[in-house]
């Protein structure tokens, strides 16, 4: 039960990213989206992967459990602006099929989250 749980997400936002692709894909900006969505996918990998450090060290102390969905939150906003500088001004890709394919698989993300009470639901 928990796979599919972990498992909901990422197809819910791949499917996203591969239509975002799609469009981009028909105004030659293909290897931009592409990036969107290995940001978007990242994301959601480092999510599920402090979720679920945070709740083992919950079961022992709910402040550490806390205290590590603070400290990933940062480590993620700095590793996602990082991953943004690198592929807007380094590699030079566009910033609307980069930024556009990105949002639109973090609104997917909202889907998963109706009907729960809690974030770590």
């Amino acid at each position: 039960m928990k796979n599919s749980v972990i498992k909901k997400p990422v197809k819910i936002q791949l499917a996203l990213g591969v239509v975002m692709l799609a469009i981009f894909a028909t105004q030659s900006m293909a290897v931009d989206a592409l990036y969107g969505v290995f940001l978007g996918l990242a994301n959601v990998a480092m999510l599920g992967l402090t979720f679920k450090l945070a709740n083992n060290k919950a079961a022992q102390d709910p402040k550490q459990g806390v205290l590590i969905l603070y400290l990933s939150a940062v480590v993620r906003f700095i590793l996602l602006a990082v991953l943004f500088v690198i592929g807007l001004a380094w590699l030079k890709l566009d910033p609307m099929a980069v930024v556009l394919t990105f949002v639109v698989m973090q609104i997917g993300q909202m889907g998963n989250l109706h009907g729960k009470r809690r974030l770590t639901d």
